[in-house]
């Protein structure tokens, strides 16, 4: 290590022993456990990788590392201040002597990955709100007051960081997701029309092989380039039999990596054991992928299925398994088809840090990915206006108020008569099921066309509809197309 130090006496001699490539420098910022270290690191980028670009990214790094060594009360004043001098310190201690200080330090990480024993072993500072070892409680003051991280998300308002489980039926485009998911993250382009954090992705396509893995590929690539930051494994142990470890050490070959997909649970789970608790059992392997998922500050998304008995009120009773699997999960989605057949499907989103939601998606079949269509309740809205606008009591009553200067009195017969001739269709069934649908329409009527609609009661004679449009400008009430095709079978 004393000749490594000593070797490093310039500036050309410091960049020979900088970091190759981003990896290496994740790497060599992993193993920074003190403020000064931090500070070191943070140095070298932003003295030899001078893009404005870069030097925010790398700034952002170092205070997510910051925080989780609890370093940042008080840090990000300190960056802040040093960012804006590091400039002027830089030409104050000289170009050699600078370079000399970077260097000395990586070399000290250099030389932990070749001699651990000769590594300096300094302990991470205690936090100022650390408590005796045992159980540790903290008052509601000390956590109010504490300057902890934000929930970090790999797709906004949908993923966050930590454990969660896709959920459906067998054969229903989840692994399609899944596959358009780790691409989206690993390119940094919306996914479902959300935004998303650019991260490494790892996908354990365990029901896969590599022929079928390239087709998707391609699919969903649409001829662009296959991100390089996006891995797939097809074979993986059980949870006790590896699995953890192998995951541990490739993502500390690929520190970038903060999305993992494993397709599926049942490939994975540890297998029962005689009489053993079916929730005890659920809650206990997802609690360790939770803490796997939460000590490396990533998102584990595990696919799962549904049951085969459905319960049509609650989406996430149908999960295959005990409560113990939705009861571990920092956020579960089910997808939801009233017919297999559907190219449409519930989004169902619940969890710990995330707003519970309802949404619609659909299956692009020509393009093989899933693609937002919005709310429940916005599509309900969209269906409820087509149905309006292909209502023939409506396109008749908007040729009659545009012939009649904005108003139309009438008994029923007359415009069961008028919807045959303008509407060239039976308007209803008989005359009352005519009235009740007029009724049924009513506030579409004023909310789309504003028609008020009122009628009076006389006798034998029935009921007469009257119908005024409030609108000055008449002909905007009718569709150019409508008053063509309508007015030319009236003449």
């Amino acid at each position: 290590m004393n000749e490594m130090k000593e070797a490093v006496g310039n500036w050309r001699e410091a960049k020979q022993f900088s970091p190759a490539d981003e990896n290496d420098f994740l790497r060599w910022l992993d193993k920074a456990d003190t403020e000064e270290k931090l500070f070191s690191r943070l140095t070298f980028w932003f003295t030899f990788r001078g893009q404005p670009a870069d030097q925010n990214q790398r700034y952002h790094l170092v205070q997510e590392r910051a925080r989780e060594l609890r370093l940042w009360n008080g840090l990000e004043l300190k960056l802040r201040r040093w960012q804006d001098r590091v400039a002027d310190e830089y030409e104050q201690i000289g170009k050699e002597a600078f370079a000399a200080r970077i260097g000395e330090d990586y070399a000290d990480y250099i030389n932990s990955l070749t001699d651990p024993e000769a590594a300096p072993q300094q302990a991470a500072p205690e936090p100022e709100t650390a408590k005796p070892a045992g159980v540790q409680a903290w008052s509601a003051r000390e956590l109010s007051e504490m300057e902890l991280p934000p929930i970090r998300h790999v797709v906004e308002g949908l993923l966050p960081m930590g454990m969660g489980v896709l959920v459906a039926k067998p054969k229903l485009g989840k692994s399609w997701m899944v596959l358009d998911l780790c691409l989206a993250v690993a390119q940094g382009e919306p996914f479902l029309g959300f935004p998303t954090r650019q991260h490494g992705t790892l996908y354990l396509a365990l029901e896969d092989g590599k022929s079928r893995m390239q087709t998707r590929l391609r699919r969903l690539l649409e001829g662009r380039p296959a991100p390089a930051n996006m891995h797939v494994m097809f074979q993986a142990q059980r949870l006790g039999e590896g699995l953890l470890e192998t995951l541990g050490e490739y993502l500390d070959a690929n520190p970038d990596i903060h999305l993992v997909c494993i397709d599926t649970l049942s490939k994975i789970k540890p297998k029962a054991k005689p009489f053993e608790n079916a929730y005890d059992a659920d809650y206990d392997y997802m609690g360790r992928l939770k803490a796997f998922a939460d000590s490396r500050g990533i998102c584990v998304l595990l696919v799962h299925h549904t049951r085969k008995s459905k319960n049509p009120e609650d989406s996430f009773d149908n999960i295959n398994g005990s409560t113990g699997i939705l009861g571990a999960a920092d956020f579960t989605i089910v997808l939801d088809k009233q017919s297999r057949m559907d190219d449409e499907a519930g989004f169902l989103l619940t969890g710990r840090d995330i707003e519970q939601c309802e949404r619609v998606i659909r299956f692009d079949k020509a393009r093989c990915r899933w693609v937002m269509q919005g709310t429940a309740a916005q599509l309900a809205a969209q269906r409820r206006v087509a149905e309006y606008e292909a209502e023939p009591i409506v396109r008749t009553l908007r040729v009659l108020l545009q012939q009649g200067d904005g108003t139309w009195s009438g008994y029923s017969k007359n415009l069961m008569e008028m919807g045959q001739r303008y509407a060239h269709t039976e308007l209803a069934p008989n005359l009352q099921m005519l009235s009740k649908r007029i009724q049924e329409l009513q506030p579409m009527l004023w909310e789309r066309d504003t028609i008020k609609y009122w009628y009076n009661s006389n006798g034998n004679a029935g009921r007469k509809h009257n119908f005024r449009q409030e609108r000055t400008d008449h002909n905007a009430s009718v569709p150019v197309s409508a008053q063509l095709s309508l007015r030319h079978n009236y003449h």
